[in-house]
């Protein structure tokens, strides 16, 4: 029976996406924002324990927070991933003769992995233990996980942008001012549609309802979707502009 052999392409994408995983782990900012993750989530769990708060407030404020600053991270390190190494990208795509569409690809999904891993490492066992230990909770086990799942698809497509971003400006701190001005603008006008007033309860919307498990299953799918549409649709978008570009 011959040898089957790995599509080139596949071969050169996991190739990229090993290589590509390792740098961010490695990455000082990866590594500083994990550790102030995980010491938030700490703070979280005994603020839980110890002030009679309901921990649908609780977390709905750490999630937010989350949004707003560890969203800055993201999108610095996926709209930085190509634009960086436009200078030099040409000669080095075709001295090794990579594809540009595995490159891009394993660029998009390195990032998208870590994140993902990153937030729910930390996150995800610090609202199940506030749940379980907390003095006023009013979390159930399906509003945890429907909140968890629109944060992670919240952070994957904020990282599919910043991907699609670093292929369209070559200008890393455009890119990464463009994104935030998109990102921040688009968390304030959610606010500005959903708060019922602009207390430390009204801005937080319709989330401590969501973590009550009260969210209406239209709402999730609907919400859901939309995130499945950013996820299918960037990709192929950053592909097409980065193959249409001048190296």
């Amino acid at each position: 029976m011959a040898k089957e052999v790995m599509n080139p392409n596949l071969s050169t994408f996991l190739v990229l996406l090993q290589y590509d995983i390792g740098i961010l782990v490695r990455s000082w900012i990866i590594r500083f924002w994990f550790s102030v993750t995980f010491v938030a989530g700490i703070v979280a769990i005994v603020v839980s324990s110890y002030y009679a708060d309901d921990t649908s407030f609780l977390l709905s404020w750490a999630l937010l927070l989350y949004a707003a600053l560890g969203g800055f991270v993201v999108l610095v390190i996926s709209t930085s991933a190509i634009s960086v190494e436009f200078p030099f990208l040409g000669d080095t795509l075709i001295s090794r003769g990579i594809a540009p569409t595995p490159y891009v690809l394993a660029k998009l999904f390195a990032r998208a992995i870590v994140i993902f891993l990153m937030f729910n490492a930390i996150v995800a066992p610090t609202a199940f233990i506030m749940q379980t230990n907390a003095i006023n909770n009013d979390m159930t086990v399906f509003g945890i996980t429907v909140a968890l799942l629109y944060w992670s698809f919240m952070l994957m497509v904020l990282v599919f942008l910043g991907i699609t971003f670093s292929v369209v400006f070559s200008n890393t701190l455009v890119g990464v001012v463009v994104l935030a001005v998109v990102w921040y603008g688009g968390m304030g006008g959610l606010i500005f549609i959903y708060a019922p007033s602009w207390d430390h309860f009204g801005v937080l919307g319709n989330l401590p309802l969501v973590l009550q498990g009260k969210a209406l299953f239209s709402e999730i799918w609907t919400i859901l979707g939309a995130g499945i549409v950013g996820l299918i649709a960037l990709p192929f978008a950053a592909v097409k502009v980065f193959n249409g570009r001048d190296l």
